[in-house]
């Protein structure tokens, strides 16, 4: 199987099974990542299509040299969050922050290293976290947990400095410990980390 970036290279001069390699390879995890922000499919399934037109449309424009992943969920953020705000515009809904936005971290229901009931207790407890943390905090620790994004990634994607994505990491741990102590924490950041190879 080619790397992204040699999919990347043939993609950008008009070769169209790289382009449907780099479609296939990125839509579900796109589409995944969208629903963190927004239940509304259609709007999502209109931006992955939106983002992936624009991509072949300019392929010819893009850089060469560019971190794939990275590219694409930076790119389907803005193109998300640019027609969720026209959908809330439409519907008369005036938000001045991307606070409103939900980012909700689904957890898998199978946890089979430790027994069911436990499993259904710590899920509960990191809901109620999850819920107390911001949209922000909630988007770095799925962007760092579950798609494996270096800070210098996710800082790119969220629009922040590097240094600022860190504090908001680790802020987000800091509630995270608050619900589950430092050594229910550590419990959690390995589960976080299985969970992560399914």
């Amino acid at each position: 199987m080619n790397s992204d970036q040699q999919i990347w290279q043939m993609f950008q001069v008009g070769h169209e099974p790289s382009f449907k390699i780099l479609f296939e390879r990125y839509n579900h995890l796109l589409f995944n990542y969208g629903f963190k922000f927004t239940q509304d499919e259609e709007i999502i399934e209109d931006s992955v299509q939106e983002l992936f037109v624009k991509l072949w449309c300019n392929r010819d424009t893009l850089s060469a040299d560019v971190a794939v992943k990275n590219y694409l969920f930076k790119a389907f953020r803005r193109t998300l969050i640019k027609k969720i705000e026209q959908s809330l515009r439409r519907a008369d809904v005036a938000q001045s922050s991307l606070d409103y936005l939900p980012f909700t971290i689904e957890l898998p229901h199978d946890l089979s290293m430790i027994r069911q009931e436990r499993a259904q207790e710590i899920r509960d407890k990191l809901d109620q976290a999850l819920q107390q943390m911001t949209t922000r905090q909630r988007e770095v620790i799925h962007l760092r947990f579950f798609e494996e994004l270096p800070y210098d990634e996710i800082a790119e994607i969220m629009g922040l400095s590097t240094k600022d994505t860190y504090k908001l990491y680790y802020r987000a741990l800091d509630s995270l410990r608050k619900h589950f102590g430092a050594f229910g924490l550590l419990v959690l950041l390995h589960i976080l980390n299985m969970l992560r190879y399914p």
